[in-house]
């Protein structure tokens, strides 16, 4: 059932979210009020899960998205249950309370959540993700998850949660984690085409990988351009994955005690690789400079192009695609390692998601609460469904074993990109002299006429971060 509601502010869409289950079974509880839910449902995976008792006040929740309940809803299947949904389930049995879902299009959300935090109408939590860090935190939005007040019902230590403490700390804000990280990150690999690699005798990323890891920058350039052909107008290389915000060196870092933000773009180790990249594409030709970035997942299949850099669930759209097409089979390998400055470990980028609580949070409780409900919900999932779905029909063994001994790679998520207009200004200024017009400039030349734009954002950021004290 959905009840729309009377919006919080004009900007925003609030959705009720109610699901019908039966079957709450509230015996057992322990020394700090805790009571385990049955929930008697298909799809059902709230098996040993422990929930506090919190009164109808404290179990109101607000959840800011970019997408509605119904369209979450639309995308679980027997296969692939979805953790929002198992975990509003369980939420709306054991307390009989709604999930209020806020949905803000992501260009809005910055502006519509600072007006809600200053007028006391605020989400309760509200998500993490490198488009967000770190403004968001800069502006006060964001509360510490080590907070006292939240460990009652979100224990940063709990075994059973799992946190990644390392992974937390890249996004630490003044010395505190700001982000509860609910899932593992969304890692950058290699798909290449079986077929097209076969047909013209070339060694596979995979089989360069399986030879001692070989599978390196400098190979990676070399089997480009030896699937290059750009009479036939087929191509290396295509995708988005080698953007200056996709670099094995950060653009950005942050004070670890104060949260000052410091450009690093001419750094000699970003220079080189924005270097490299600029020869891949013009003196090499190897990679397709002009795609369509929305695109891409339909005409990559297709087979005019060799190799592509995605995550995991972009590989299973495109494996399902080419299967319709019948344009030939494709393979998963790592992301090559950047080898040049005597690089000798894979740096991969990764996009990162999870949530934040809101400082203006009214139910800092339920927020704590529903955090960790999702995390053992994504347990539980993960345990019922080891596998990868479809992928585990169209996987080999080494490749799966590949994704497995990969999973601890270092990864780089660019906080760049939540600064101010930084995104805008590196897609609009930076990447078509890079990766798409030919000159005669220098990449040096290119990155010193795009740094004081990037510099005023980040002077702006800093300037709003010292205000705040």
């Amino acid at each position: 059932m959905k009840r729309v509601m009377s919006a919080v502010l004009a900007a925003a869409v609030c959705v009720s979210v109610t699901c019908a289950l039966s079957g709450c079974d509230q015996s057992g509880g322990g020394t700090n009020g805790e009571v385990k839910y049955n929930i008697q449902a298909t799809g059902n995976y709230s098996d040993g899960i422990m929930l506090p008792n919190l009164t109808t006040e404290q179990s109101e929740l607000h959840i800011l998205m970019s997408m509605s309940y119904d369209q979450i809803v639309a995308l679980e299947t027997e296969n692939d249950p979805q953790p929002q949904v198992q975990a509003t389930n369980i939420w709306k049995n054991a307390y009989g309370t709604d999930i209020v879902v806020d949905v803000v299009a992501e260009s809005q959300q910055t502006e519509w959540l600072s007006t809600a935090v200053a007028s006391g109408t605020s989400p309760d939590i509200i998500p993490a993700n490198s488009m967000t860090y770190p403004l968001w935190s800069a502006r006060g939005l964001v509360a510490n998850v080590d907070d006292e007040k939240f460990a009652p019902y979100l224990d940063l230590d709990d075994e059973e949660l799992g946190f990644n403490k390392e992974l937390m700390a890249q996004f630490n804000f003044q010395g505190h984690p700001q982000w509860a990280i609910v899932e593992e990150p969304q890692m950058t690999y290699t798909i290449y085409n079986k077929s097209k690699f076969e047909i013209l005798g070339e060694k596979t990323p995979m089989d360069y990988y399986l030879d001692g890891d070989k599978w390196n920058w400098t190979q990676f350039v070399e089997t480009a351009k030896a699937m290059t052909d750009t009479a036939a107008g087929e191509y290396g290389f295509t995708g988005w994955m080698l953007f200056p915000y996709e670099a094995p060196y950060p653009m950005l870092t942050l004070d670890e005690e104060t949260g000052q933000a410091t450009l690093n773009i001419d750094d000699e180790k970003y220079v080189g690789w924005m270097t490299e990249v600029y020869n891949f594409y013009q003196r090499d030709q190897a990679g397709r400079r002009s795609y369509d970035l929305q695109n891409w997942s339909t005409t990559f299949p297709s087979g005019s192009d060799a190799m592509l850099f995605t995550h995991v669930s972009g590989y299973e759209k495109i494996v399902k695609m080419a299967k319709e097409l019948e344009s030939g089979e494709f393979g998963i390998a790592p992301y090559p390692i950047y080898d040049r400055g005597g690089e000798t470990e894979r740096i991969v980028p990764a996009s990162l998601w999870g949530y934040s609580i809101s400082s203006g949070a009214l139910h800092p409780e339920a927020a704590a609460t529903y955090i960790r409900l999702e995390i053992l919900v994504r347990n539980n999932i993960k345990e019922a469904h080891p596998g990868r779905g479809y992928l585990d029909t169209v996987l080999t063994e080494d490749e799966q074993k590949m994704l497995e001994d990969t999973a601890n790679d270092q990864v780089i998520m660019e906080m760049i990109l939540g600064v101010g207009d930084c995104y805008n200004i590196l897609d609009t200024q930076l990447v078509p002299p890079i990766y798409y017009n030919a000159n005669e400039a220098s990449v040096q030349a290119e990155i010193d006429a795009v740094k004081p734009l990037l510099q005023a954002e980040i002077d702006d950021y800093n300037s709003e971060l010292a205000e705040r004290g």
